[in-house]
Formats: structure tokens, C-alpha cells, sequence
């Protein structure tokens, strides 16, 4: 499922490309390469994180809290905007 991007990414000229069903690579002008993805948690909830790299490691995740995959991605975002949006 490709996520809805927040208008934010979209104003930075922000481009997705997935990765797998559960990964996405950012790319934007003056802005290096940047992955977050989202994982399924207990009790059908989902999490969002942001990647250091394609592989891993973690730099950040949220509690598995989400209701819906696309509430992760956009706390997985948001996640990008406070890490590497300046």
C-alpha cells in the first residue's frame, strides 16, 4: 500500500520509492537519502520507525499504537521531519 504523503514532503519536492511493503526510501532536493517503514505489533496495532539504512538499525520507533497502517506512516513522517528536515 503506498502512503499518503504529508503536504510538507510534498512542498520540499519529496519523492517515495518502497523498498518492500513495509519500507520506504525518501529522497528530496539538499536533503540525503532517509528510510522509515512501519512494522504490524500486538493486538493488530502498527508502529512507524525511521532506518538508519535500508537493513536497519532502528534510529527511532513509535509504540505499536496505530490503528491503521496509515496512521504508522504518518507518525513514521513525522519521525523523518524531526530527525532530517531542517
Amino acid at each position: 500500500m503506498q502512503p499518503t504523503p504529508p503536504f510538507w514532503f510534498r512542498q520540499r519536492q519529496g519523492k517515495m520509492e518502497n523498498v518492500d511493503d513495509h519500507t520506504l526510501r525518501l529522497t528530496a532536493p539538499n536533503q540525503g537519502e532517509a528510510f522509515i517503514g512501519i512494522r504490524p505489533g500486538a493486538d493488530g496495532r502498527w508502529a512507524g520507525m525511521l532506518l538508519e539504512s535500508v537493513v536497519g538499525p532502528e534510529v527511532e520507533r513509535t509504540q505499536a499504537a496505530f490503528a491503521t497502517p496509515q496512521e504508522a506512516w504518518e507518525a513514521a513522517f513525522e519521525l523523518h521531519r524531526r530527525h532530517n528536515v531542517v
